[in-house]
């Protein structure tokens, strides 16, 4: 049994004039957020074995913030596949042969369509939210276990 936290990022810098989508920090509020998550996933005892994000500065600092958090001295893999326009399905298939406990955090819409490509279910991923993927390679299939949003966190 494999599970996928999937994670979006927290709250960042607004897009504006001067900073490039991929430069864009998160902000405190973001970087609350992210602490909220690292704390459910305490909570619910997942701990990651491997952790995929995307080379876009606000996922790594949220990976970054999560992984400080849980106190993981683990390296995050920077994943193209993670990028906002990148094609799913590739990343889904390499998940099907992996095992253990895999963090994710990425960018909407494509989180999403990741969701979708492993489950066929349809979710839309809020800022700082998490949903948690349960894979099983021997019967080839995946399920959507759970679908967090900050808001509900908060009250955990």
């Amino acid at each position: 049994m494999t599970t996928i936290l999937i994670v979006r990022h927290g709250e960042s810098e607004p897009q504006t004039e001067g900073i490039s989508d991929q430069d864009r920090k998160l902000v405190k509020k973001g970087v609350k957020q992210m602490r909220r998550v690292a704390n459910f996933l305490e909570e619910m005892g997942y701990e990651p074995t491997q952790i995929m994000v995307s080379p876009l500065l606000r996922a790594v600092q949220s990976a970054e913030v999560i992984l400080d958090k849980m106190g993981l001295d683990m390296k995050a893999e920077t994943v193209e596949d993670l990028l906002p326009d990148k094609d799913p399905s590739t990343l889904a298939e390499k998940l099907k042969g992996m095992q253990g406990i895999v963090l994710i955090v990425g960018h909407e819409p494509h989180l999403s369509k990741l969701v979708k490509a492993l489950t066929s279910a349809e979710v839309e991923i809020k800022r700082g939210g998490v949903a948690v993927v349960e894979m099983d390679a021997t019967e080839n299939r995946s399920k959507l276990e759970l679908l967090l949003t900050q808001k509900v966190m908060k009250l955990i």
